[in-house]
């Protein structure tokens, strides 16, 4: 579970705008992370995938749930995070961990597989679009003050 709680905070603190890392810090953000696995990580349906070297070294996971759109009713497969070791990046672990997301969502019978991506984070929205994901709605925010 270190592992875990340890890639969602990179994952999570690398994807905040530099606005919310001045507005914030790395213990409150760790605080709120534990929170929200806690709320989350009780759902039915949860799945940490965690992908290793043959060596048995931890250098990715993926978190997968399920998540209702609330705007078609419907319960979909969702990855919550997917994070990779920086020294292996770019090598695939990523490509890999959304795969058998997607394979894993297909033996559940789910329809759609969804996720929600930083929109700074450019080389993960290039790997989403190489496998095929289309982006649905983008979050807008505008400083006030």
């Amino acid at each position: 579970m270190a592992f875990f709680r340890e890639m969602e905070f990179e994952t999570t603190w690398a994807n905040l705008s530099p606005q919310e890392q001045e507005a914030t810090s790395p213990a409150a953000v760790r605080e709120a992370l534990a929170v929200t696995h806690d709320l989350l990580l009780g759902r039915a349906g949860n799945a940490i995938f965690v992908a290793e070297t043959e060596a048995g070294e931890r250098i990715g996971l993926l978190w997968f749930g399920e998540n209702r759109n609330l705007i078609t009713g419907e319960n979909e497969a969702w990855v919550y995070n997917v994070s990779v070791v920086p020294a292996h990046r770019g090598r695939g672990v990523g490509a890999r961990l959304m795969e058998h997301a997607d394979a894993h969502a297909r033996r559940l019978g789910y329809r759609n597989l969804g996720l929600m991506v930083a929109t700074h984070n450019g080389p993960a929205r290039r790997l989403y679009a190489r496998l095929g994901f289309e982006e649905a709605n983008v979050i807008m925010r505008r400083r006030l003050g």
